[in-house]
């Protein structure tokens, strides 16, 4: 079952292709898109896309995390826990959100710095194989998209470093449109594990999802952060 990474050829194709993909799912709505929440497995998030900063609540912590610092607090838990505890509880917060955000729309960072697309002869049809060589937790992964006529993915293939066998498949299926325009999979089907979204809902603001700032804890100057 195990695949080798596909060759594909750098250049102006590769990139006509992934605009097609963008357009797919209007991406300009998700760059209007200012707030975020939804739902993996029994984890939530609430992600503030213009300040970038997002809750994460798995396990029974809620942790408000500063994507760009990696900065986190834990609510509600005072001195109850060490140091090395928060550290640990705010380190996995920051590898949940990595990857579950990354399965909400990854389409959207095809052309986020450090990224490589190439189009792949793949059965016939132009593919998108989009190499991350820099960013995230698991830099160095490749995405291999299989698009319909019109540019929207209908599944993809992985070649990354958690997943032992190259080139595994998992659709892309039941989208939805948000109420700001953008499209969105909520279900990736595999044999070996089925990664479904929960109740993904989209605002321009994050006041309009929730009708007040849940991050002022971490934007509190006094708050004791944590660096994870």
């Amino acid at each position: 079952m195990d695949e080798s990474l596909p060759e594909g050829k750098l250049g102006d194709e590769a990139d006509t292709l992934a605009q097609k993909m963008l357009t797919s799912i209007n991406d300009k709505a998700w760059q209007n898109t200012g707030a975020v929440s939804w739902g993996y497995d029994d984890r939530t998030y609430i992600w503030d896309r213009k300040r970038h900063l997002t809750e994460v609540i798995y396990e029974g912590h809620q942790v408000l995390l500063d994507l760009n610092n990696r900065l986190g607090v834990i609510v509600g838990v005072n001195n109850e826990l060490t140091e090395e505890e928060k550290i640990e509880i705010c380190h996995w917060a920051w590898r949940y959100w990595c990857n579950d955000s990354f399965w909400l729309n990854p389409i959207s960072k095809v052309f986020d710095p450090g990224t490589e697309r190439r189009v792949v002869d793949w059965h016939g049809q132009k593919a998108l194989l989009v190499t991350y060589t820099s960013g995230g937790s698991t830099p160095g992964d490749s995405y291999l998209w299989i698009l319909d006529q019109n540019g929207r993915p209908t599944s993809w293939k992985l070649w990354v470093s958690i997943i032992p066998i190259g080139g595994m498949r998992f659709s892309w299926d039941k989208w939805v449109e948000l109420e700001t325009g953008v499209m969105i999979s909520t279900y990736h089907f595999n044999m070996v594990k089925t990664i479904p979204l929960h109740n993904p809902v989209g605002k321009t603001e994050l006041m309009e999802m929730v009708g007040r700032d849940i991050f002022g804890p971490i934007l509190n100057a006094s708050t004791e952060l944590v660096s994870f």
